[in-house]
């Protein structure tokens, strides 16, 4: 078995459960828009009627999370049973990875413009909002060629970026014995809270954090270009280090042990 098989069998995984997410997010609003024809068919009123859709961009990154969570582990065993080495095994993650990332954010265009024109059509007043266009657009909503590839790439190196982060909370509790896994467990969510609370105690300890989130989150909002590196840098970095958590590890059949 070579990385071809292995890429073919994540594919098919990425597209059942796509799909399904895809049609699930045109058929939400599609009921809404129907639920309000028939409230205005049984009020006998006309005119313009109004519906928000929002939140298509966070359901993907955390579509992605959980598969990056979920995907890895299955393939990876799949892959040595198969006597595929670690390094192609991992490698295999990232080209359908790349491929359904692009199609997801294609699907977002194609599914807001479907239903701005269906709206249109039965005068129905859809405000269609999302993360891109509230941060770079300023409620605009006519978008130059330029803009609309910057879109795209913001949701497909986010959706990546999502991924490889669940890739290395996978590979960590995998690496770790049953202890190594209460605590860590115990210790991420404990330390997400806290981290405030310290901060807001020791401002001046925390300083330069404060100073490099600020950073980077004034040139995020600034640029789009600045957003997508960022996402490719938290790829890179979450890769590189479930890379090192997995290639340490002893694969074996079904099961994964620390050596």
């Amino acid at each position: 078995m070579n990385i071809k098989p292995a890429i073919r069998y994540q594919s098919r995984e990425y597209f059942v459960a796509s799909l399904i997410f895809l049609s699930i997010n045109f058929l939400v609003p599609f009921l809404i828009i129907i639920s309000l024809l028939s409230a205005r068919s049984a009020t006998e009123t006309s005119g313009f009627s109004s519906v928000s859709y929002s939140g298509y961009e966070m359901a993907c990154w955390i579509f992605f999370f959980v598969f990056g969570i979920l995907l890895p582990r299955q393939a990876t065993r799949i892959c040595v049973q198969f006597g595929v080495s670690r390094r192609t095994a991992f490698l295999s993650l990232f080209p359908p990875l790349f491929f359904i990332s692009l199609i997801m954010a294609l699907a977002q265009k194609g599914i807001f413009l479907i239903l701005d024109q269906i709206s249109n059509a039965i005068h129905v007043d859809m405000q269609i909002t999302y993360l891109f266009k509230l941060l770079y657009l300023d409620g605009n909503n006519t978008l130059t060629l330029t803009q609309h590839g910057q879109e795209i790439l913001f949701h497909l190196f986010y959706m990546i970026a999502n991924f490889s982060l669940g890739l290395f909370f996978t590979f960590l509790f995998w690496r770790l014995n049953k202890i190594g896994c209460i605590i860590a467990g115990l210790a991420i969510p404990a330390t997400l809270i806290g981290i405030p609370f310290l901060i807001e105690l020791f401002p001046t300890a925390f300083a330069p954090v404060i100073s490099l989130a600020k950073t980077i989150g004034t040139l995020s909002v600034s640029s789009p270009w600045w957003a997508i590196l960022f996402a490719l840098l938290l790829t890179l970095f979450f890769s590189v280090v479930s890379w090192l958590l997995i290639r340490r590890t002893n694969i074996r059949g079904s099961t994964l042990t620390s050596k």
